[in-house]
Parts: structure tokens; C-alpha cells; sequence
């Protein structure tokens, strides 16, 4: 995939939300490109990040950029899910501290634990998105 597809899936994937986040949150590394442009897309001026560790098979949270979000509505992003995961742990991580969340992503596979409120559209591989080249 090269930016100019992966700002066009952007902008599809924005169209589709239908919530007034206060805040967008990028889970690290992948959703922070996707949640910078959905935070444009949208009008959110608020952007932070969280960033999850493995720890076996769970996830934790192991570092995060983030203002107070009790009683905020958060928009929490990843590029993409394959297990989901670390998009459960940032949801129960956030929910935990008092947000309301609503989760988005360009893509799940069909191995995901948790399907997004917001999501573009299931593959069945891995997407090699433009900042891992």
C-alpha cells in the first residue's frame, strides 16, 4: 500500500464514523498515522497515544501520551487488528479511567477477538501499510 491509497482508506473509514470523539487515540505503533488522520478527518484537535506490550498472551499497557479521559468520548485506533488484543486492553485500559470508548481500524482479519465500532472492511492477510516499509 503506498499514502496515497492509505489516505484515500482514511477518508472512507472517517466517513463511516458517526461519533463525536473529544479525544483520538492511536494505539502505538501502527494507529498513530491512522489516528492523526482520522483526528484531522473528523475535527478533533485532541490526539494522544497508548502503547501496549506482550506480556505472554495478554496485553499491557506499557507507556501512554494521554490527558484525563474521565468522562471524555475517545475514539481509540489501529491500523489494523489481527487478534485484537491490544485494541481489548486499550478499550478496558480507557473504560478503567472513566471513558466512554468507541474503536476503529482500517482492517480485521478473520482471527480477531473483537470487532471494531468503525472498520473499513476484513482481509485475509496482512496489510503492509506505508510506514513499514
Amino acid at each position: 500500500m503506498d499514502w496515497y491509497k492509505f489516505e484515500k482508506e482514511a477518508r472512507l473509514l472517517a466517513q463511516k464514523i458517526d461519533y463525536t470523539p473529544d479525544i483520538v487515540i492511536g494505539i502505538a505503533r501502527g494507529g498513530i498515522i491512522p489516528a492523526a488522520l482520522l483526528s484531522k478527518f473528523l475535527g478533533v484537535k485532541d490526539t494522544c497515544v497508548i502503547k501496549m506490550q506482550r506480556e505472554g498472551e495478554g496485553r499491557q499497557i506499557s507507556a501512554y501520551v494521554l490527558s484525563d479521559v474521565s468522562n471524555k468520548k475517545v475514539l481509540l485506533v489501529e491500523d489494523m487488528i489481527e487478534t485484537g488484543r491490544s485494541l481489548i486492553a486499550g478499550k478496558k485500559y480507557l473504560e478503567e479511567r472513566g471513558a466512554e470508548v468507541k474503536t476503529a481500524c482500517l482492517y480485521t482479519m478473520p482471527i480477531s477477538e473483537i470487532r471494531p465500532d468503525y472498520l473499513l472492511k476484513e482481509v485475509s492477510n496482512v496489510v503492509n501499510f506505508p510506514w513499514n516499509n
